[in-house]
């Protein structure tokens, strides 16, 4: 009942305010149980999470932990969408400042896009991996996974591009 008096233009922020406080409770501990309760109420105050460059980091790896656990319990929509989450909050320069995060989040975004069909998603950003992983050992399950995507579409002749590029 108190819920319903909160006007709608300040629902998303409540719900930030209490995924915030519930992060910050809950950071450095084990919060297998509650980890999508706090993602996704976090999640409605994307735009001020974007305003704070301290947590955008944090809340990103949060994301990815739900995603990564989602994927885990075969529940690859509801992954997907943590990881994208995880995905947008990341700074332009998170390649460089952040490399394995940014390698691990896109890898795992991709194989959760490859598995609900998006996969135009999936080659994006496997692509895109493969222009900025370090060395062949960060490359290769991307070179696979592309290639995978690629030979389930049915686009041979891109799966035999990618091998011998």
């Amino acid at each position: 009942a108190a819920y319903n008096l909160i006007l709608d233009s300040d629902k998303k922020q409540f719900h930030y305010h209490l995924g915030k406080a519930l992060y910050s409770f809950c950071d450095g501990k084990d919060v297998a149980l509650t980890i999508y309760l706090i993602a996704s109420q976090i999640n409605h105050g994307k735009e001020w999470i974007l305003r704070d460059d301290d947590l955008r980091i944090g809340i990103a790896e949060l994301n990815m932990k739900a995603g990564k656990k989602a994927l885990d319990g075969c529940d690859h929509e509801t992954a997907y969408s943590y990881l994208c989450a995880a995905l947008s909050l990341l700074p332009k320069d998170h390649w460089e400042n952040h490399y394995d995060l940014s390698l691990r989040l896109g890898f795992l975004v991709a194989s959760a896009a490859n598995s609900t069909c998006h996969y135009d998603k999936a080659i994006i950003i496997l692509r895109k991996i493969i222009e900025k992983a370090r060395c062949l050992d960060d490359q290769l399950p991307s070179y696979i996974l592309l290639s995978q995507t690629l030979h389930a579409q049915g686009k041979l002749n891109d799966v035999y591009d990618t091998c011998s590029a």
